[in-house]
């Protein structure tokens, strides 16, 4: 009991409680979620943020090249117009027409009007043209510049173009100032005729027509022709000098093929990743580039602010948990007092089962203190049912420990008389062995005695032959007759000899019925000590009646052998007696003569008739006599055969009636260390009230 409470309070000292779990577990699983939740959103912003800028690029360089390519379709028309109006088309009509002293025909008077008309429009542009001039044919008439730049024509691209289909646009290099410009040229030509008489060429200065559209405070914009030339840009080194086909021809061919849409490109000088929006107009291709560090702040922006909505969300969660598991936890905490109070009781000694928890809500918490109060009733209960019990338990195991000893005692005597038995049946099965011994000797005898009454009968047989034939030779071969005769006798001597071994068939007969006597005497002690043994000696009963009945019958037929051994002992005495008389005789009469031999041999015919049917008589009976010790032979196996198996039987039940007796003082003794914990269970029920 004490490493008991020393190893709860080990468990206590490092135990860590439900709300500390669950605050733990909570955090985690807040933590883990924000987090990830927080860069998942913050990289999904920044990805929507490069996306939402790619597509403002696309949109600011549409917007941007369509204000220029509106701005440019003015000019176009401005040009137009100047090339349609009547004065300068008289003016110029009237130039090409004539030969011979221009001057003198007032064509300077109207040079110098178109010159104005021309430096007016420079001046109402906010001297947005480069130059403004009109050619009559390919010579310069008249320019915005006080017709300073005057020159032949007939070499350059737009004077060519608008001869040829009446108008050029295109981007080119002012041959007076160097600087990019964008040329609009349209023909002049006769309203009736058709005829074409010269051109006008507004060269528009490129860096203050695109002004508008490079100048940005958040972009790099940048205007270029289709042939991937930069002709307007912030870095003013670039113009004229960059070349896009050369730099990413890949790049500059997606751009010409897709016309609008944007690209992700890295810096050529510092190899800084850069997005551009493209849209290419009708004469241009207007780019505007953001590099990607200036998402930089927009993502620190929004991962701040998420980490912000993490943390505030965490605080909220937080106090949120620990309102959710106070609540839970008091139940809790009550439902524990509760327990622990009735364990303090048990231990104690005093355990109180009546005393219940208090059900204050309907959550889990309730359910639990439900479910223990439930098993402190179960328990209760079964305290109860332990306490009235375990008197009986006790009266129970002090009652059986009482039989168990009574039994035992039982259980030695029924042994020790097993023990008797087992020795009288060794006794008996050996007295059985010596009987079957002399059974086998008596058979042996008999049978040899029957063999030789049976030769002796046939010797008799022919005996008679030979008698007959004396009879019939007798007198007239008288010599023969005595040596034959002589010969009769000696053999009926000898036969006479065989027939007395019979004799000792009573002697075997007087062992047999010897035997019997001791054999019975036996079985009648067995038959004391089965009854002394009761319902354990009733198969040993049986087989000592039977050896009763076994004596009983070798008596009888040792009898029977006497008997017929006796007529058969006085037959031969008799049969030898008139054997000796019939050899006195034959001697006698053979001394009288030949008269008396047929007389003689009549009458030892008859006698050995007599003599060859006793003989006969003799084997028959101890052919029977064999016979019946045969049986009895058979008879006294069988009877051994079964007292075998009762001395097994016997022995087997003396070996379990010793194991019964251990086994029973292995019961006694658990008995008695039952009653022991019967009395201690009933010392710990006492602890508990449970009514």
């Amino acid at each position: 009991m004490a490493k008991a409470t020393k190893k709860s309070s080990q468990n206590k000292k490092f135990r860590i409680s439900i709300t500390a779990k669950i605050l733990i577990m909570t955090l985690l699983i807040l933590v883990i979620s924000m987090v990830t939740t927080t860069v998942l959103i913050t990289n999904k912003s920044s990805s929507l943020l490069v996306d939402k800028g790619k597509d403002n690029l696309v949109n600011l360089a549409y917007a941007k090249g369509g204000n220029l390519e509106t701005y440019v379709a003015a000019q176009k028309q401005l040009t137009h117009a100047v090339a349609s109006n009547s004065a300068i088309i008289s003016y110029a009509s009237k130039y090409s027409s004539e030969t011979s002293n221009k001057n003198e025909l007032g064509y300077i008077k109207g040079q110098s009007d178109i010159a104005e008309y021309l430096a007016q429009l420079q001046a109402d542009s906010n001297n947005l043209y480069e130059n403004l001039f009109v050619t009559v044919g390919p010579t310069g008439f008249a320019d915005c510049l006080g017709n300073v730049t005057l020159h032949d024509v007939s070499e350059e691209a737009f004077y060519t173009e608008c001869q040829k289909n009446g108008y050029f646009f295109g981007t080119n290099v002012s041959p007076v100032t160097g600087n990019p410009v964008y040329v609009i040229a349209y023909a002049i030509t006769d309203p009736e005729t058709g005829e074409f008489i010269g051109s006008v060429n507004n060269s528009i200065d490129l860096a203050t027509m695109s002004n508008d559209v490079v100048a940005d405070d958040y972009y790099d914009v940048k205007l270029l022709t289709h042939e991937g030339i930069v002709i307007a840009a912030p870095d003013v080194d670039s113009i004229l000098t960059l070349n896009m086909t050369e730099v990413d021809p890949d790049g500059w061919n997606e751009i010409m093929t897709k016309e609008i849409g944007y690209q992700s490109y890295n810096d050529p000088y510092d190899g800084s990743l850069n997005y551009t929006g493209f849209y290419k107009t009708e004469n241009f291709v207007v780019s505007v580039s953001q590099p990607d560090s200036d998402f930089d702040s927009a993502r620190a922006t929004v991962r701040n602010t998420a980490l912000y909505i993490m943390i505030v969300a965490l605080i909220i969660s937080v106090i949120i948990v620990i309102l959710v598991t106070l609540s839970i936890i008091k139940p809790l905490k009550e439902t524990n007092k509760t327990i622990n109070e009735i364990i303090d009781s048990i231990n104690s000694g005093n355990g109180d089962l009546t005393n219940r928890i208090a059900i204050r809500s309907n959550d889990e918490s309730a359910e639990i203190g439900e479910s223990i109060n439930k098993f402190v009733g179960v328990l209760q209960d079964v305290m109860s049912m332990l306490g009235s019990n375990s008197d009986k338990l006790s009266r129970i195991s002090e009652s059986v420990g009482s039989s168990i000893t009574h039994t035992n005692d039982e259980i030695d005597d029924v042994s020790a008389t097993m023990e008797e038995m087992s020795a009288a049946s060794e006794e008996i099965s050996a007295s059985l062995q010596q009987v079957v011994t002399r059974m086998n000797d008596i058979s042996t005898m008999v049978n040899d005695v029957h063999v030789k009454a049976s030769d002796q009968a046939n010797k008799t047989d022919n005996i008679l032959k030979k008698v007959e034939s004396i009879r019939a030779d007798a007198i007239t071969q008288r010599d023969q007759a005595d040596a034959g005769a002589n010969e009769l006798i000696a053999q009926l001597q000898e036969s006479m000899k065989t027939a007395k071994e019979v004799e000792k068939i009573a002697d075997l007969t007087n062992e047999i019925l010897n035997i019997a006597s001791q054999t019975n005497l036996l079985a009648l002690n067995a038959s004391i000590e089965a009854a002394r043994a009761g319902d354990a000696g009733k198969g040993f009963a049986v087989v000592a009646d039977e050896i009763r009945q076994l004596a009983d019958n070798s008596k009888e037929t040792a009898s029977g052998i006497q008997d017929i051994s006796n007529n058969v002992i006085a037959s031969v005495d008799d049969l030898s007696e008139k054997a000796n008389s019939l050899a006195n005789a034959f001697i006698q009469s053979n001394a009288n003569g030949r008269e008396g031999v047929e007389s003689m041999t009549g009458a030892y015919q008859e006698d050995v008739e007599s003599v060859a049917i006793a003989m006969e008589h003799f084997a028959d009976d101890s052919s029977n006599i064999n016979e019946m010790v045969i049986g009895i032979k058979e008879t006294i196996d069988n009877i051994n055969t079964a007292l075998e198996e009762t001395v097994k039987g016997i022995t087997n039940v003396s070996s379990s009636t010793v194991e019964v007796a251990n086994n029973l003082k292995n019961i006694s003794g658990e008995a008695s260390e039952n009653l022991n914990i019967s009395q201690e269970l009933q010392s710990e029920v006492n602890k508990f009230k449970y009514e």
